[in-house]
């Protein structure tokens, strides 16, 4: 008796698994055929149902549309005016924020800026600029009673660094509270520089015989004809000029008059310079003086 009633529960342990399959088919295969047969109805009920879904954008797009057509022309002209001076006022305001922008990291780094031994530097403002020589001269605000004096050199810190410091160009004429400077695209600044990359060469702005470069860039004149010149080099001063210290960037060579040595007999060669500054939109400078305390 207990021999059988072992081998009839070995029986029901062996048997579970298999039923518990059967059960998982019996589920399954159903649920399967339900949802396929169920998918194409699916599908129609959505079919059915979009356009009402869909109906409520379509009505006010509509609305939006109808309104729009509503509008005589002058009130669509009168809107578009009105958006046309939206715009420009915004694009001016962007552009007044670039400026003082500008103006803040230049005053920045005139703060910054250490003057040489010797010399003292002075800050000051442009008061007038002559729309026929915009970028050749204009007017400072410090004369003689501030100690301005006529051939010192005015500068600005190169944008972004206190390594090279840039010449404007110098002091023309000097009155009791303002004086007139030319820039380095005047024709009548005339001022010596050296291209140390071409073994220091030296050369003279604004000088040889022949016509004066144009588009913003000042030519350079006697400079040696057996010396080899590369393009995009700095050009510096020399100090061979008094009140103009050694050392401050004036451009760079944009261009260079083709040598035929040793069948050219000519001494010197002709180049164009490319100012350092930009001279559109200066409105602090700097002047150099002498420190006579130091």
């Amino acid at each position: 008796m207990k021999k059988n009633h072992k081998k009839s529960s070995g029986r029901i342990a062996g048997n579970s698994p298999r039923r518990n399959w059967s059960l998982a088919w019996y589920f399954a295969i159903p649920a399967v055929m339900l949802i396929a047969l169920t998918a194409p109805w699916q599908r129609t009920v959505r079919n059915f149902f979009a356009p009402y879904l869909t109906l409520s954008n379509t009505a006010g797009n509509t609305v939006a549309e109808q309104t729009l057509k509503m509008r005589s022309r002058s009130q669509l002209a009168a809107e578009v005016m009105k958006l046309r001076e939206q715009n420009v006022k915004l694009i001016t305001k962007v552009n007044e924020l670039e400026r003082f922008k500008s103006e803040n990291l230049q005053l920045r780094s005139m703060l910054e800026l250490k003057a040489p031994h010797g010399y003292k530097y002075t800050a000051c403002s442009i008061t007038l600029r002559d729309p026929w020589m915009w970028d050749s001269a204009f007017t400072i605000d410090r004369g003689s009673d501030d100690g301005m004096k006529v051939g010192m050199a005015v500068i600005v810190p190169e944008p972004g660094s206190q390594e090279r410091v840039i010449l404007l160009g110098r002091i023309e004429s000097v009155s009791k509270h303002t004086s007139r400077v030319i820039t380095v695209l005047n024709p009548e600044m005339r001022i010596s520089a050296v291209l140390p990359e071409s073994d220091n060469a030296v050369g003279i702005i604004n000088a040889g015989l022949f016509e004066p470069a144009s588009g913003g860039t000042a030519a350079i004149g006697f400079l040696p004809a057996n010396r080899t010149f590369t393009l995009n080099q700095p050009i510096y001063t020399t100090e061979f000029e008094a009140g103009i210290p050694g050392k401050l960037w004036l451009g760079t060579l944009e261009s260079i008059e083709p040598s035929t040595l040793p069948y050219d007999n000519r001494l010197y060669r002709r180049g164009v310079m490319r100012p350092a500054a930009n001279l559109e939109s200066l409105r602090t400078v700097l002047v150099v003086q002498v420190d006579n305390q130091n």
